[in-house]
This record gives C-alpha cells, sequence and structure tokens, in this order.
C-alpha cells in the first residue's frame, strides 16, 4: 500500500506541492505556538521545592508605643513567643514556624553573596531565608543530601549551619556533593565580626520563589529569636483549611493582641499566588497570550480542515470508482487518511531541520525552560498530532459522505 500511495502522491504531485507547501509552513507556527504554551505550563508545573498546600502565612504589626516605651521593648521578645504558643495551641494547627528573608510570592526578596573558602574569587549571589527548625516539617522540605539536625540549628553555632538548594551547592562546590563543605560571605569581612564561616548541614532540592520563574540558587540559616518582623507560617489539617483564615481573624484577633503587637494579616500560599500574579501581570500576559495562540490554532484549524475536506471531496469520483471495484468503505478511509499522514510526514522533513534552525539561533521563548532537546522534541510531537487531528478530521467527513453515495450515481454525476 505505501508503494501505491508514494505513486498516487506523486501523480498528483503538482497539487500536492501546494498542500506539501502549506503542512510545513503551518507545521513550523504550530510548533512555534505549542513551544511558546511549553515555556509557561511546564515552569508551573515543575516543583517549588517546598510545599505550600494548606499553609498560610501570618503576620504582625507593632504599636507605634514600641518606639517610645522602653519597658515594651524588653518584653517584645517575650510577648512574641507568647503570641507564638497561642498559635501553635490552636485547634487545627499541626505545625508552626516563624522566618523571615526571602518571602514566597511577594516583592519581599533578600539576597547574599558567598564563596567557597577554597577559591575566595568565586561568588555566587542567591536567595536567602533565615528560618526557626520547625521550618523545614512545615514546608515539607526533605534533603537530598545530608540530614538536618535540628538541636544544631542556631545562629550562635560557628561555623553555622545551613541548607542549600542544589543549584547553589552545584555552584559553589562544582563536581561535589556540598554536604560539609564551608563557605563564607564576602560582604561581611569587612565588618566588625568578619567571622562568616558557614558549613553546609543537607542539600535540598532546587527552589523557586514563584510557579512563573527559573530555579535560583537558595540558602537557608538559622533565624534569630522571634521578633514583630518575622513572618509566622502554620501547616493546618486538610479538614481545617477550608474558612482557617476568616475563622482565625475572628477567634484569635484579640488574643493576639499583646503587649506592642496586633495581627495584621493571615493569607494562605495560595490567595498570595494569586493575588501576586495578578499583581505582577503575570494573568494578564498569559491571557492574551494563550488567547492570540488560540486565535492562531483556530485559523490554522479552518484553514487545513478545508484544505483537505475540499480535496476529499473533488476525489468523489475516485472514491465510487474504488468502491464500485469493490473496496470496501473502511479501507477506504484508511487509504485516504494514509495519504494525509504520508503528506504530513514528508512535509515534516524539512519542518523539523526550520524549527531545529530555529532553536538554535534563539529565535523561540524560553524565558523560563531550558530549550533542551527533550523540549524540542515534545513540541514538535504536539504539533504533530495536533496536525493529525485536523487533518483526520478534514478527511473524515466529506469522505463519509461521499460513501454514502451509491456507486453508480457518483460515476454518473462525473
Amino acid at each position: 500500500m505505501i508503494k501505491s500511495l508514494f505513486k498516487q502522491i506523486w501523480n498528483q504531485r503538482h497539487s500536492n506541492a501546494w498542500v506539501w507547501a502549506e503542512l510545513i509552513v503551518v507545521l513550523v507556527l504550530l510548533w512555534y505556538g505549542v513551544d511558546l504554551v511549553y515555556n509557561y505550563e511546564a515552569a508551573a508545573c515543575q516543583p517549588k521545592g517546598y510545599d505550600t498546600e494548606n499553609v498560610f502565612d501570618i503576620e504582625f504589626k507593632t504599636k507605634p508605643d514600641i518606639d517610645v516605651d522602653s519597658l515594651m521593648k524588653t518584653r517584645s521578645t517575650e510577648d512574641m513567643e507568647q503570641v507564638f504558643r497561642l498559635i501553635r495551641a490552636y485547634k487545627g494547627v499541626e505545625e508552626a514556624c516563624f522566618y523571615f528573608g526571602t518571602i514566597p510570592y511577594t516583592v519581599n526578596k533578600q539576597y547574599e553573596g558567598y564563596a567557597p573558602h577554597t577559591d575566595s574569587t568565586h561568588w555566587v549571589n542567591c536567595f536567602i531565608r533565615y528560618v526557626s527548625p520547625d521550618y523545614f516539617k512545615v514546608f515539607r522540605l526533605q534533603a537530598l543530601a545530608g540530614t538536618f539536625n535540628a538541636d544544631r540549628w542556631d545562629y550562635k553555632e560557628y561555623p553555622m549551619p545551613a541548607l542549600m538548594s542544589v543549584t547553589l551547592s552545584d555552584s559553589l562546590f562544582s563536581g561535589r556533593s556540598g554536604v560539609g563543605e564551608t563557605c563564607f560571605n564576602p560582604y561581611w569581612l569587612n565588618s566588625a565580626n568578619p567571622e562568616t564561616n558557614y558549613k553546609v548541614m543537607a542539600i535540598l532540592p532546587a527552589h523557586k520563589t514563584d510557579d512563573y520563574e527559573c530555579y535560583d540558587p537558595f540558602i537557608y540559616l538559622p533565624s534569630p529569636p522571634l521578633t514583630h518582623w518575622h513572618h509566622i507560617a502554620v501547616r493546618v489539617t486538610p479538614d481545617a483549611a477550608p474558612g482557617f483564615t476568616e475563622r482565625f481573624t475572628k477567634e484569635m484577633q484579640g488574643k493576639l493582641a499583646i503587649g506592642p503587637y496586633y495581627l495584621y494579616d493571615v493569607n494562605s500560599y495560595a490567595d498570595m499566588k494569586e493575588a501576586y500574579d495578578i499583581e505582577q501581570g503575570t494573568v494578564n500576559y498569559l491571557n492574551t497570550t494563550y488567547a492570540v495562540i488560540a486565535f492562531f490554532v483556530f485559523n490554522i484549524f479552518l484553514g487545513m480542515l478545508g484544505t483537505f475536506w475540499f480535496r476529499t471531496r473533488k476525489r468523489r469520483g475516485e472514491i465510487a470508482l474504488r468502491m464500485a471495484l469493490g473496496c470496501s468503505r473502511r479501507s477506504i478511509f484508511t487509504y485516504y487518511v494514509m495519504e494525509g499522514m504520508l503528506l504530513l510526514l514528508l512535509a515534516a522533513v524539512p519542518a523539523v531541520f526550520i524549527c531545529a534552525n530555529m532553536q538554535i539561533a534563539d529565535l523561540t521563548v524560553h524565558t523560563l525552560m531550558e530549550p533542551t532537546f527533550g523540549r524540542f522534541l515534545f513540541c514538535f510531537v504536539m504539533a504533530m498530532l495536533l496536525l493529525s487531528l485536523i487533518i483526520l478530521l478534514g478527511i473524515y467527513f466529506p469522505a463519509r459522505k461521499a460513501m454514502q453515495v451509491e456507486p453508480a450515481e457518483a460515476l454518473h454525476d462525473e
């Protein structure tokens, strides 16, 4: 059958040449659209390195009195610790922690630079987060290498223990595991206390601060005692998560007004993500981009559907003749589908070279995902499958209608 298909395509080469050229152009454009969607959606599907499901962020502020009342200043840490104990004891709370530095889904980001002792000229800038020991339970962080020791997680330890994302570890200690390695912060060398040694306790998965971001170097360090500038994060049980913000605010607003502190805001990380995406314009940008791509794909669908519909309907007499010669409807339909797929495969040969050169020439959008071979192969195959479906629909309906007509009648009309 393959030989017969090639012969048929060659016999109708004048009309097929235009279809072949059209398929090349459409396949390249469709691949570009699929690749653009992949850049964003694949990044959004990547794990952030930590789990924020059923986790809520609790933020406190201080009353203006703390700036003038020395007694309140001296008791502020004790008051905050009492606040923290009340939050941990609240019904539905599984774990609680406090932290500051880089806050997920916000513009609050803190950077520091670190260099290994083996090469003091090799600095790597990274996001930093100061956390209490329970932080890793709240966000369900599992070490890839090494072991987290809560007893040694103290900012007074020397060298200070640190946990790094695998991205930072690979940048600082290329070719080594990173566990047990030491580094220092060059920015603090000229300070009053220039001893800035850090020892890597464990290596964590790759991290990012937002779903639509690349993986960035990340470091965790022990937090100083709890104060008002810390964020408190709590993980609640799944059954307590619905309505937790409203319920917690209503029941604890008065109880947590201790000393100079008052409850400022409670948000789930899901709500923080949604608000951040809107604030940064990510939602509008993605909606506009996907609307343009959807309109483009719809036009491709109409164009290719019309091409193969007209092409199949024009061969109504040929279908009737094949039926008159004893071919079954199923075999005729299979023949025309295979002919369309063969044309698509012939168009895919030059199209794949065009697409590959576009990716090599850096003409694709890869702000979030690297332009790897796996990405190229996946997007090209998806474009092929979409175009195959369009061709199948373009052949199916007119061929089915033509095969319902009696062969003698169709031949008489011809």
